[in-house]
């Protein structure tokens, strides 16, 4: 039994390594919302509490001013909380959100923002009944050759 422990303990620590690769599914949350993300803005304004917010990937949460606006924000890393957190704040200056700007964890991580991106609601909100109602995907592009 003495001589079985330091093999378990190896073949444990390759399946730990071997599994740091495999992508998380916050890939496909984000690679959801980038088609529908415009050119990088260096602000956006707000007049009422934020409308709500989901982190779609490790550095980017989408976050809604209203429920027709919205804006895909990257924080500069490390920001670790970001995916665990259940609970943010967005600083703001003057109801003016902009890269000199943060967002604030639950458990008092402060996450820079790098970039904020407008997103087009409307192109989305098309492109999901598309999805529901079984319309016919573009094909993906060929790999480079």
């Amino acid at each position: 039994m003495k001589r079985l422990i330091p093999i378990l303990v190896l073949v444990a620590a390759a399946l730990v390594a071997g599994c740091a690769g495999v992508p998380r599914r916050e890939g496909a949350l984000l690679d959801e919302y980038l088609p529908f993300a415009g050119p990088p803005v260096s602000e956006f304004h707000f007049f009422r509490p934020i409308d709500g917010w989901a982190v779609v990937g490790r550095y980017q949460l989408v976050l809604w001013t209203t429920p027709w606006e919205a804006y895909l924000i990257t924080v500069n890393s490390p920001c670790e909380q970001l995916w665990w957190t259940t609970r943010l704040e967005i600083t703001s200056t003057a109801n003016t959100v902009s890269h000199f700007e943060s967002v604030l964890l639950k458990d008092h991580e402060r996450c820079p923002i790098l970039e904020i991106r407008p997103l087009d609601l409307k192109a989305l909100k098309e492109h999901r009944q598309a999805l529901r109602a079984g319309a016919p995907q573009p094909a993906a592009a060929p790999p480079p050759q």
